[in-house]
């Protein structure tokens, strides 16, 4: 037995009896009209604890939850680096006092946003350069991915195949983007809504 108890979760003791739990249960995560994303979120949070991602938020009253039923930044990245940093720039900030936290190591997927052009958010290098070459988008309203085949960090001196994927964007495919050194970004798709 996996030691799975509807009650009160999941406790596996090794690797191999974790990996036989998540094929027993992955069915439930995949079902199409199965509640595969609140049963994510819930594995995420008790895994690391409430108590620890309340100490990871840089707010006393923070929330998991935005307005309008958003993802905060701190759920965000808690999916993304496995703890609740309300921030996006390496490291933490001390702003009088105020101790402001980030990323705190280079990450394995990254993490882009509009925002950090209207000058709102700071992206830090730790999740601009991602060493899987894979990136959560945050746009105005929603997130995405932009992610390479390869699954390779992306050089920066080599020409990048990348593609784009919006599940609201009513796409019927990938965009196909090619990022050249000095040169920029070339689309074989119609202008893809970055």
């Amino acid at each position: 037995s996996s030691g799975i108890n509807a009650e009160y979760g999941v406790e596996c003791g090794s690797l191999a009896s974790t990996e036989a739990c998540v094929r027993e249960v992955l069915p439930q995560f995949q079902a199409p009209s199965g509640k595969g994303c609140i049963l994510f979120l819930y594995s995420v949070i008790l895994s690391r604890g409430v108590g620890a991602i309340r100490e990871d938020m840089a707010e006393p009253g923070a929330h998991l939850m935005a307005n309008h039923g958003y993802c905060s930044q701190e759920l965000v990245n808690l999916f993304l680096m496995g703890y609740a940093a309300q921030n996006v720039f390496n490291n933490t900030i001390d702003l009088d006092g105020k101790i402001l936290k980030g990323a705190r190591e280079p990450r394995d997927i990254g993490f882009l946003t509009l925002y950090e052009y209207y000058k709102v958010y700071e992206v830090g290098s730790y999740l601009k350069d991602p060493s899987c070459g894979i990136w959560v988008i945050c746009s105005e309203s929603h997130y995405s991915v932009l992610f390479s085949k390869s699954g390779a960090r992306c050089n920066p001196q080599c020409v990048t195949e990348l593609y784009y994927y919006d599940s609201l964007g009513n796409q019927d495919s990938l965009y196909h983007l090619t990022v050249t050194p000095n040169e920029g970004v070339t689309s074989s798709d119609d202008d893809p809504p970055l």
